[in-house]
């Protein structure tokens, strides 16, 4: 069926999935994250499809979630949306028994890295994909599953390092990070992601399934879910401060922000 926000292409056992708001650096609103949940129950449901590569249109992977979502964010509506698009999305990225690719064909912010982070492999355009967390600046923190998953690829203090001084990494850093897997050039990215998904598309369907979820629960001492709710409790905590305010006011303002810690 047709989508607004997302395309979607099957070429042999390969499914590619492409974030498709580029006028908006394919920003996650609600209606992107609905569609994604609707096509990922589709893809299950086809037996062809072995691996999911996941990218974005054109020169940003994804600049995270829309502003208009952040403009709006309230105590009142912040959990239930959480679990209703955020984490039942992103978990469905992480769990489901098929391999899944984040081509990272360019940045890669927020809650756009997030959901890089649900997939099994990370690549990166070496030119052009850079990795950030900037929910500091607004007050907040990684609420879609950063400060779980990011610790658990790149060490305790790396990871409090990238997360709390929102500054920006660049591919070559992350991969030696251990966040992305391998770095490509900008003109030979879109082959060798297809060499990539096609030699992992003919491995053994159900061994792949079931080694792919032994080995999240193995090196997952801690199950992610404990994680998700402990940031989600601590967020609706932080957007009821004096700082988050001031934080997306700054952003809308295009000015640096004074946070005075109420």
């Amino acid at each position: 069926m047709p989508y607004q926000n997302i395309l979607y292409d099957r070429s042999g056992g390969v499914g590619t999935i492409t974030l498709n708001r580029p006028g908006k650096l394919n920003a996650l609103n609600f209606e992107m994250l609905d569609e994604l949940w609707e096509l990922l129950q589709g893809i299950l449901a086809d037996h062809e499809v072995r691996v999911v590569v996941l990218t974005g249109a054109g020169r940003y992977f994804s600049s995270g979630a829309d502003l208009e979502i952040l403009s709006t964010l309230d105590l009142r509506t912040f959990r239930t949306f959480q679990h209703k698009y955020w984490n039942r999305v992103f978990n469905e990225f992480e769990q489901m028994q098929r391999l899944t690719i984040a081509a990272l064909n360019g940045p890669a912010i927020g809650g756009g890295l997030e959901l890089a982070l649900c997939c099994d492999l990370r690549y990166a355009v070496e030119e052009d994909a850079t990795l950030r967390m900037p929910q500091i600046q607004f007050g907040l923190i990684p609420d879609a599953g950063g400060t779980v998953r990011l610790p658990w690829l790149m060490g305790l203090a790396k990871a409090k390092e990238f997360i709390l001084s929102g500054e920006v990494m660049s591919a070559r850093e992350a991969e030696a990070c251990g966040i992305v897997n391998r770095v490509f050039s900008r003109d030979a990215f879109p082959e060798e992601i297809r060499k990539i998904a096609d030699k992992m598309a003919r491995k053994p369907p159900l061994a792949m399934a079931i080694g792919k979820q032994i080995i999240n629960r193995s090196f997952q001492q801690r199950d992610a879910r404990f994680g998700l709710e402990d940031a989600t409790d601590a967020q609706c905590i932080l957007i009821s401060t004096e700082d988050y305010g001031e934080g997306v006011r700054a952003f809308q303002e295009k000015r640096v922000p004074v946070f005075r810690g109420r």
